[in-house]
């Protein structure tokens, strides 16, 4: 039989007209769709038809007004309030995510989505508001019921109908329900507490305003899906007080003994035996056996119902947890009524809220109503999505980059036709990560290097990317960078890695010349040995990495540069600073650094000096080899040295070390070597080493 139930109306606000398609696609047969291309248009739809707009779909990133701009002046009129909000958006970012709930959004939907995960999200919010004002009814129906004090229960509600109550309509039955059952319990094994049937059904009906102090509380922490914050639950503690003042202060009915039993349960149901409840730390037979027998079934309804955070316990579970003391300490003669009763309670709860049960089970409606088996696309949308494949072939078509996507479930990576001619594979491949079916492209180091990048990947960073060595279709290697983004479902608030795409592009040359621009930077312009910043970065390194091997740092200059300069001409003076450099390096190991620190100043580091022995001779070596005539004209040395780790344990030590050493030489007479000491002394190596 067809439905009569006239359709809600979902506004759907996104600036991309595909995106609006799609989901009016996915809801239309289910819905009135009513489209809104930014944001500006959303806020002049909602000023002339909010009463008839049932849920907003909202993007986040627009021109013009921004999805928090909406959900702002939403915030301003009062709309959210009524009309619950649904962010769909491709921002995923914990940031954007948590402003979000901040302005009141009930729930996030991260694009790309699946259309079930949509149309039950959208489903179960709609039904939820809209049951909100029925369930508020439906409580005073259940009052109505009984007599005098079931009217003054309406009065009582009348003050509250236009709150949202964070519990619902199936909550307050049973703990009524539950409350007389442990009450009929009570009468029968206590004769003490004096329980008649009038004490009953005035303390089991009081017992549906326990919680009316929440309507204080703030939606976002009475709704809180997840752990209250310490400040969070002191504010949510004070729904008892609140509650009990909301009822102190009625016009009317104040000395009432239903009002009288529904204060004691407001303030006190949340007190326990031992004292350590609240907000009184009430003891024992001080807390009134009223509040006592509703916070006994208020933490039982607690555990076997479903909570915004919590799943729920099975009957078995909250019986034992309340019995090991894990919900605080209750009246022992309370618990004994608890094990009394545990063997039926369950089902007493069923049976009794059965009547009434049609009307409350939301779960039941949700169930019947997300059974979507698919989407028919409209025309409109497939015209679109035509539109969006022609672009992506033509821009592959004219870009020199490989584009890819992969399929978690498959194990299949997707390439566009680039990949023929780039490196001579076919544009699909299968079993990707399980058997590496690109061997002989990507080495398997970097393939495992690739893998761990891309599984790395979450929700809130869901990029990659990397440079490495890829092997051409003609066999030649060259530098690739990939960029990449995975993507991500969301189902049941479980989010699976279902994709990932992204783009190959060659920057062998670019590489090649950047590090060639990067080897220039370290050179000295004349000699093309290291300049002073690079040595002094390429030591540092050393002396940080090689664990305190002994080595040796040697500075020396050419005596008397100035006046070879002045008699010979500064192209002599350069090419004489050439010539040296070339000597230099000519006798020092590949393990070893040569560098131009100033004007004719030259610096040489050793690895591994085995011995001073091997220090001395070594400079004594090098002197010999760099004191060559040059075109005919004799020049002279000076060298001073310091040893690692003994005279520095850093490049500036030794720097500085070597040079006091160097000093000494020149003031010692020139052409010759020092040796610094580590007592501030320095010894003169040798002396006056003959130019060949």
């Amino acid at each position: 039989m067809k439905s009569t139930v006239q359709k809600k109306t979902i506004l759907i606000v996104d600036d991309a007209e595909l995106n609006r398609c799609l989901l009016s696609d996915i809801l239309q047969d289910d819905y009135n769709i009513v489209e809104a291309c930014n944001g500006k248009e959303a806020i002049e739809i909602l000023k002339h038809n909010d009463a008839s707009i049932s849920l907003i779909l909202l993007d986040l990133i627009m021109p013009e007004m921004t999805g928090f701009d909406v959900l702002a002046l939403m915030q301003k009129n009062h709309w959210h309030e009524t009309i619950p909000v649904v962010i769909i958006s491709s921002e995923n970012s914990a940031e954007y995510i948590e402003k979000s709930y901040e302005y009141g959004v009930v729930d996030y939907i991260s694009r790309p989505f699946d259309p079930s995960i949509v149309t039950q999200r959208v489903k179960n919010t709609i039904i939820l508001y809209s049951k909100q004002k029925e369930l508020e009814s439906l409580i005073k129906e259940q009052v109505i019921e009984k007599e005098r004090n079931n009217a003054l229960m309406i009065n009582i509600l009348s003050t509250i109908v236009e709150f949202r109550n964070g519990e619902s309509g199936l909550h307050v039955i049973r703990i009524r329900i539950i409350t007389e059952i442990l009450m009929e319990a009570l009468r029968k094994r206590y004769q003490e507490y004096s329980m008649d049937e009038s004490h009953i059904a005035l303390i089991s009906n009081a017992a549906a305003l326990h919680d009316i102090g929440k309507i204080e509380i703030p939606e976002e922490i009475l709704n809180k899906p997840g752990k209250l914050t310490y400040e969070e639950f002191e504010i949510m503690k004070t729904h008892s007080a609140c509650g009990a003042e909301m009822l102190e202060n009625l016009r009317f009915g104040n000395d009432e003994e239903l009002v009288k039993y529904a204060r004691q349960i407001c303030r006190w149901h949340h007190e326990r035996w031992d004292g350590n409840g609240y907000p009184d730390h009430l003891k024992g037979d001080d807390i009134p056996i009223a509040a006592q027998i509703v916070s006994l079934a208020d933490v039982y309804d607690a555990l076997v119902s479903e909570r915004v955070y919590k799943p729920p316990y099975t009957h078995e579970q909250a019986i034992q947890m309340i019995l090991n003391g894990e919900c605080g300490m209750f009246n022992p003669k309370l618990i004994a009524c608890l094990k009394e009763v545990s063997g039926h309670l369950e089902q007493a709860v069923k049976l009794r809220s059965k009547d009434p049960g049609h009307l409350f089970d939301v779960n039941q409606l949700s169930r019947e109503i997300v059974q979507k088996k698919g989407v028919k696309l409209s025309d409109r949308t497939l015209f679109l999505l035509e539109q969006e494949r022609t672009k992506y072939q033509f821009l592959t078509s004219i870009t020199d980059e490989v584009l890819f996507e992969y399929d978690f479930s498959t194990d299949t990576i997707t390439f566009s036709d680039r990949c023929r001619d780039e490196f001579n594979i076919p544009t699909i491949v299968t079993e990707l990560f399980s058997h590496n079916n690109l061997r002989g492209i990507i080495s398997e180091e970097d393939f495992q290097k690739l893998t761990e990048l891309v599984y790395s990947a979450s929700p809130a960073s869901p990029t990659f990317h990397t440079q490495l060595i890829m092997t051409t279709s003609d066999g030649s290697e060259e530098w690739y960078e990939i960029v990449g983004r995975t993507l991500w479902s969301n189902d049941d608030q479980n989010e699976q890695l279902y994709s990932c795409v992204g783009r190959i592009a060659n920057i062998h040359r670019q590489t090649i010349e950047g590090r060639r621009l990067e080897e220039l930077a370290q050179k000295d312009s004349l000699t093309n040995l290291f300049n002073r910043d690079a040595a002094q970065k390429v030591v540092g390194h050393i002396l940080e990495t090689r664990n305190q091997a002994p080595g040796l740092m040697i500075l020396f200059d050419l005596d008397n540069f100035r006046e070879l300069n002045e008699n010979n001409g500064h192209l002599f003076g350069d090419q004489i600073l050439k010539h040296v450099a070339r000597l230099a390096e000519n006798n020092i190991r590949k393990m070893d650094i040569a560098a131009r620190v100033g004007g004719n100043e030259f610096m040489v580091y050793l690895h591994e000096v085995v011995s001073e022995e091997f220090m001395l001779m070594y400079c004594r070596m090098l002197s010999i080899a760099l004191k060559q005539c040059y075109q005919g004209t004799e020049y002279t040395i000076s060298i001073g040295a310091a040893a690692y780790p003994k005279d520095g344990t850093s490049y500036s030590e030794l720097f500085t070390h070597a040079g006091q050493a160097l000093y000494e030489s020149k003031h010692s007479g020139k052409n010759c070597c020092t040796i610094y000491r580590n007592d501030g002394t320095m010894q003169a190596a040798f002396e006056g080493a003959v130019p060949e």
